[in-house]
């Protein structure tokens, strides 16, 4: 009954799917490019509709239509700087972090007041723990985008150097009192709001935060992988399995699923478990293999094989320095037996004063990092 089936024709149909909704205006994007394929600000438009989606959807399949739409102006060696932020927005989703700074410092190189090539910096340097770059990324992006969303960038990244506490109180502050702040800018602040909280220790502040921003986007991806997350921290898997259990079709929610599934004792967890394995086999065959931390993850909660989610871990390490990744390459290396393994995570945390309550029980001491 699993044997593979082979369409008859290369034409034929296998299944439609849905189209979300935030493309609603893609097709007439569409259309305006056949009419005139050089109109640079279609496609421009046309591949920020396919990265918001990519971004939503959990999709990869997205980003390669972006990248479609932009190629016939990443040709030469002369693409416009609008577009160069673009491709390295996409470079960064497929998780390919040299080759979008690259192309971010290319681009405003030539166009310096270009914030949100100047915000996508700053992303990607502080997913990559180097601090003092991302923070003068978002110091150059202070004039040109939003202040909401300069401020997120900057407690973002000071929250993680040592500045935890003041990073979010200033940002908190700010959260409780700001006016017309735009729903995406507003969801990606409190985001923040509620993974600084739950650095510090403050359950119910993170809790809140978290409430504020599902309040305004229920369907926001991270956010909903954040609430689950935080459910399983508070041992409460059949209601992270609420939040998850339609979106099955995201690799994210499966691993929370998987975990949640046995945590609950669901006998639905095997399936879940299987599902995520069939998609990290399927994205390593197509050289989309970009999930290091979620398969070290899967690897010692579910599979219960402490030495291959260390070696996870460690490759992980390399390109991601976030504090989930912290999180998994200690307790990898402390359920194999060598907490010695993950010095260098813990060499990181010493010399960029990082806190994190989640983190304390792997360090020295038991004491809380940067305390």
């Amino acid at each position: 009954m699993a044997a593979p089936y082979t369409p008859e024709t290369d034409d034929q149909v296998l299944q439609r799917l849905p189209t979300p909704s935030i493309l609603d205006g893609a097709d007439a994007l569409q259309e305006k490019l056949a009419d005139d394929p050089r109109d640079r600000d279609s496609a421009e438009q046309l591949a920020r509709l396919y990265i918001q989606a990519a971004r939503r959807e959990g999709d990869p399949r997205y980003l390669g239509y972006a990248s479609a739409t932009l190629s016939p102006w990443l040709q030469g060696s002369d693409a416009p700087p609008s577009v160069l932020v673009l491709a390295a927005t996409i470079a960064q989703g497929e998780h390919r972090f040299t080759q979008s700074r690259h192309q971010l410092r290319e681009a405003l190189a030539q166009n310096p007041r270009l914030g949100q090539g100047w915000l996508t910096l700053a992303v990607i340097t502080q997913v990559q723990g180097q601090y003092e770059e991302s923070l003068q990324a978002c110091r150059r992006a202070a004039t040109l985008v939003p202040t909401a969303a300069a401020l997120t960038c900057q407690a973002s990244v000071l929250a993680l150097n040592g500045g935890l506490e003041p990073a979010y109180a200033r940002l908190s502050r700010y959260a409780d009192g700001a006016g017309d702040v735009a729903d995406n800018v507003a969801v990606w602040m409190q985001t923040r709001l509620a993974e600084m909280a739950w650095q510090k220790g403050d359950l119910d502040a993170a809790r809140a935060h978290i409430q504020r921003g599902r309040a305004l986007d229920p369907e926001d991806r991270y956010l909903r992988h954040l609430y689950a997350d935080f459910l399983l921290a508070e041992s409460r898997p059949d209601a992270a399995i609420d939040v998850l259990e339609d979106y099955v079709d995201q690799d994210g929610a499966l691993l929370r699923l998987a975990i949640a599934g046995i945590d609950a004792g669901d006998r639905r967890a095997d399936r879940w478990a299987q599902q995520f394995r069939d998609r990290m086999a399927a994205a390593q065959r197509s050289a989309e293999y970009a999930h290091l931390r979620e398969l070290a993850r899967f690897t010692l909660v579910v599979e219960d094989d402490p030495a291959e989610a260390l070696a996870l871990a460690r490759a992980n390490w390399r390109t991601q320095k976030e504090p989930a990744d912290m999180h998994i390459y200690l307790a990898a290396a402390r359920a194999a037996g060598e907490p010695g393994a993950a010095d260098e995570v813990r060499t990181f945390i010493a010399e960029h004063g990082v806190q994190d309550s989640r983190l304390a029980p792997f360090l020295d001491n038991g004491t809380e990092a940067g305390s």
